[in-house]
């Protein structure tokens, strides 16, 4: 893992989207889509952040920021991220690797994505699929030997499973069985070299 803690000013975004091009994801026609960046949770937006939440029927596969962001925070090996639009945080995920990520990952080239959702208020704008599609970058700036990321996905939770294939992740074919709500799949994305400039 790098040294550094990544701060606010290492924002990753993606470019406004208009329409229902394949970025937009969610199939709702001509939305108006902000402008998406991954940003590290700091001081400044914690507070925000921690009054996020998914659906209450969602919260049982992702958790609540109040339960999630506090021991990501203590934690070196994690990385909180908010998923912001237009300068507000619309959701939430943590990165983590190290012995605390578990089986789940293989070494130090890769991290395991935990607790992501967005806000109830906020979904069904395709806000998931374009923080997804821009984790590589995000993940090649914070550290660039990383070259893959696994999560687990319950297998009741279907929405979720295909807003992450639609966003690049594939099925490894694996079932993890520690979750408390039942079995869940293992997911993993190729998180490619930067390109050569």
């Amino acid at each position: 893992m790098v040294a550094r803690r990544a701060t606010s000013e290492d924002a990753v975004t993606v470019d406004v989207v208009h329409g229902d091009g394949p970025a937009a994801g969610d199939g709702h026609g001509d939305v108006r889509h902000g402008q998406i960046a991954l940003v590290p949770v700091d001081l400044r937006l914690r507070a925000r952040v921690l009054a996020l939440g998914p659906h209450p029927r969602q919260r049982r596969y992702s958790g609540v920021p109040s339960d999630t962001l506090p021991p990501a925070e203590r934690d070196p090996a994690q990385y909180p991220v908010a998923i912001v639009e237009d300068g507000n945080p619309v959701g939430f995920f943590a990165l983590q690797g190290g012995p605390g990520a578990g089986r789940l990952i293989r070494g130090r080239q890769e991290m395991l994505l935990r607790a992501f959702f967005v806000d109830a208020t906020r979904q069904g704008r395709g806000i998931a699929p374009r923080a997804l599609l821009e984790l590589p970058r995000y993940i090649r700036a914070l550290d660039p030997a990383i070259r893959r990321v696994v999560l687990t996905v319950n297998v009741d939770n279907g929405p979720a499973i295909r807003t992450y294939l639609r966003s690049g992740f594939v099925d490894t074919g694996e079932l993890f069985h520690g979750g408390i709500y039942g079995p869940q799949h293992v997911f993993a994305l190729s998180v490619p070299r930067a390109p050569a400039a």
